[in-house]
């Protein structure tokens, strides 16, 4: 729920930048980017006493700790900081030593307003009538201020106060306690709450209930919980610059998102107190960033999502025109951690969002195969999703039913949008699939049956896929939501011989469109359906533009940084969703479970010589694990938590199987195996003269090591 980072300002101070994940403005009115965006709270400043010379630094991503060294020409200050795991406390400890004993501390206060809004006051304050419609737009609209805020002393705690027009407000607690060897220890806590005014007091309750632990067994049980979150799942690979990016990956979301806590929007838990994308965006963003948690078996921070979902059905209900009747569930492209996003009445442009979360929600159930919480908690969810597109579908004269004029994310659209299409086929084959499995027997299962025997085919021209009917791809686009189909539905697969030219035609189309329009998330896109077509060639290509992005297109408005953040817009506008997305590109060279089978090793590229993984999840409830040396599979062990049929297809001929009867195991065309396993059960299937299943890490190319950070490898583009 906290965030911090801390960097330098000038020669004299470091800024140590806050960030709660749920501070958010509660307005009714206005564009809800503004009136229910994030807001700042406020940061402190560390001003040295001598000019700053020299600074190292490292974030240690095992023990989830940044620890720097300041030089200044007086002395210098070492620089210790950590979010707690389990507590809503922030903290700091420095050790001045020489001249640098006289450092100050300084609390800066900040005022909540949206940062989309100041973002827009300040451009049309420095450019006037040159700045863009849409910043003078935003920046002449009606728009409330939250007060100013209030620094205070509270139970001997300083404070500061933000109150909200809205009601409730922000409360940010501190203090400063003598540390060991003459250092400095600083404990700070974020509190918000509405339409309550507890956050203060709430704030202070978390300081007071660490005020007498020891320093030692707070640090113990901050590390504790990440040393247990990491082994849940292991990756390791020849190429050590993406294993690098691929766990600071992890370490993000660890670090950004927690069940019963907040989702991860497209600013985590780090705030940043000028940009347009302050909020949760649902139009791609969210659904992006959660993608690989699943097969990660980061289940826990998955959560973070998926429980809000179940907890606010009732408001995602309530999101909808009283016209839709009461029995359908939506919400608009943003929503604040609340969900409390009404759907526009009259506009259909936003049909998408919330199926499509629910389509990453269900990419975790098809990995745990929970029957009470698909049946109680999902299953209801879906239908309501699914509800909406049955409320305003339409028969054609063609006896087939289409969909009246809907968006793509961003492009624009029209009728038999391709988006829409491919989320209403897959909820109601979904609701099917649930329904017929658990035997619900659910008064609306003839319709979903109809919708998915009439649904019309989805538009295509010469080039592929369209946009939407009459609607062709014509213009470079970073989103690649008419693809829905493909990636990540895999509604249509390479396992359909008939649709493998339209899909390559279609893919190729879109990433190679000439123009600026792609981002970063972009080339991860293709990554990912380049290896879901088996490509591991071109899969790999596009994992390396996405790393080289600002090498290979200069004049392109994204950009990855040397932290792995990643920024959009002239990049200068941070978003988190496109490095996360990027690890389940990966892990779909690794492992794929759509469809019916289980897939090892499915799109390596050559480079990729020598890989392991062990702990990933695949639909069906199985556990996976695998090991490649010299280009060849070792071996592949995979257990059974649901008892569900498994088919494997690997390229390997599986010379020896462990843990369950030779019998069990049966091939069957195309190179796919078909194993009969238990509840519980594990097979390990050999390769010719692998005598153990041993996981272990990949040696690490000492050039590639420390591939990330402000170091002598970074070289920034010109």
């Amino acid at each position: 729920m906290l965030g911090s980072m801390f960097h330098q300002l000038d020669n004299h101070t470091i800024r140590i930048s806050l960030g709660r994940a749920d501070v958010e403005d509660h307005k009714t009115k206005g564009q809800p980017f503004i009136a229910q965006s994030r807001l700042p709270n406020g940061y402190f400043t560390l001003k040295t006493a001598g000019k700053i010379t020299c600074f190292e630094g490292r974030l240690d991503l095992y023990d989830a700790e940044a620890r720097a060294r300041v030089v200044t020409d007086k002395g210098q200050v070492e620089i210790r900081g950590f979010v707690h795991s389990a507590d809503m406390v922030i903290v700091y400890e420095f050790m001045p030593s020489g001249g640098e004993a006289a450092m100050r501390l300084d609390f800066v206060p900040l005022k909540a307003i949206a940062p989309a809004r100041l973002q827009a006051e300040n451009d049309v304050a420095h450019k006037g009538d040159k700045a863009h419609p849409s910043r003078k737009k935003w920046a002449s609209a009606p728009y409330k201020y939250n007060p100013d805020p209030e620094l205070g002393v509270l139970d001997g705690y300083q404070i500061c106060r933000q109150t909200l027009v809205a009601g409730g407000g922000t409360g940010t607690a501190w203090t400063v306690k003598d540390g060991r060897d003459g250092g400095q220890r600083l404990f700070i806590s974020i509190e918000h709450s509405h339409p309550g005014s507890t956050a203060v007091a709430d704030a202070v309750a978390h300081l007071k209930a660490i005020e007498d632990e020891s320093f030692a067994s707070l640090v113990q049980r901050h590390r504790d919980w990440w040393h247990d979150y990491y082994p849940k799942s292991f990756v390791s690979l020849d190429d050590t610059r993406m294993e690098s990016f691929y766990w600071i990956q992890v370490y993000k979301f660890g670090a950004g998102a927690r069940k019963g806590r907040a989702y991860m929007d497209t600013m985590g838990p780090w705030m940043v107190e000028e940009t347009a994308w302050a909020n949760g965006w649902f139009n791609l963003n969210t659904q992006l960033s959660y993608w690989f948690l699943s097969t990660a078996n980061r289940l826990e921070v998955a959560e973070s999502l998926f429980t809000k979902l179940d907890e606010c059905l009732p408001t995602l209900v309530a999101n909808m025109p009283e016209s839709y009747g009461g029995d359908c569930a939506g919400m608009s492209t943003i929503a604040p951690q609340t969900f409390v996003s009404p759907f526009p009445s009259g506009r259909l442009g936003f049909t998408g969002e919330l199926l499509w979360t629910c389509h990453d929600y269900w990419l975790m159930l098809e990995r745990t195969m929970d029957a009470e919480r698909i049946t109680q908690k999902f299953f209801p969810l879906l239908k309501k999703s699914v509800n909406t597109y049955l409320h305003f579908m339409v028969e054609g004269e063609d006896g087939r039913i289409h969909l009246p004029e809907t968006r793509s994310p961003e492009y624009g659209g029209g009728e038999d949008c391709n988006f829409n299409l491919a989320l209403f086929r897959w909820g109601c084959r979904t609701l099917i699939q649930i329904d017929e499995r658990y035997r619900i027997n659910d008064p609306l299962l003839p319709k979903w049956k109809d919708v998915v025997a009439r649904l019309v085919d989805y538009p295509k021209n010469e080039n592929g896929y369209m946009v939407a009917k009459d609607f062709p791809f014509a213009q470079s686009h970073r989103h690649y939501s008419h693809l829905l189909m493909i990636y990540p539905l895999c509604e249509i697969n390479i396992d359909q011989p008939e649709n493998r030219e339209l899909i390559a035609k279609s893919m190729d189309h879109w990433i190679n469109y000439p123009g600026r329009g792609n981002a970063g998330y972009s080339w991860s896109g293709a990554a990912a359906m380049y290896a879901l077509q088996g490509d591991g060639e071109k899969a790999g290509k596009y994992l390396d533009i996405f790393m080289r992005m600002q090498e290979l297109y200069p004049d392109n408005p994204a950009e990855i940084h040397p932290t792995t953040m990643y920024t959009e817009t002239n990049r200068v506008q941070p978003v988190t969703e496109t490095p996360l997305s990027l690890c389940d590109s990966m892990q779909l060279m690794l492992l794929q479970s759509w469809g019916d089978t289980i897939r090892v090793f499915p799109a390596v590229p050559k480079s990729w010589r020598n890989i392991a993984f062990d702990g990933l999840l695949a639909a069906g409830g199985f556990e996976v694990s695998a090991v490649r040396k010299g280009g060849a599979t070792q071996f592949i062990r995979i257990k059974s938590r649901a008892g569900e049929p498994c088919l494997l297809k690997t390229e390997m001929v599986p010379a020896r199987i462990a843990g369950i009867e030779k019998s069990a195991v049966r091939q069957m065309p195309e190179g796919r195996f078909k194993i009969d396993l238990k509840q519980g059960e594990e097979a390990i299937l050999y390769a010719e003269g692998v005598e153990e299943a041993i996981v272990e890490p990949v040696a690490a190319k000492p050039e590639n090591c420390n591939s990330f950070g402000l170091n002598e490898r970074y070289q920034p583009a010109k």
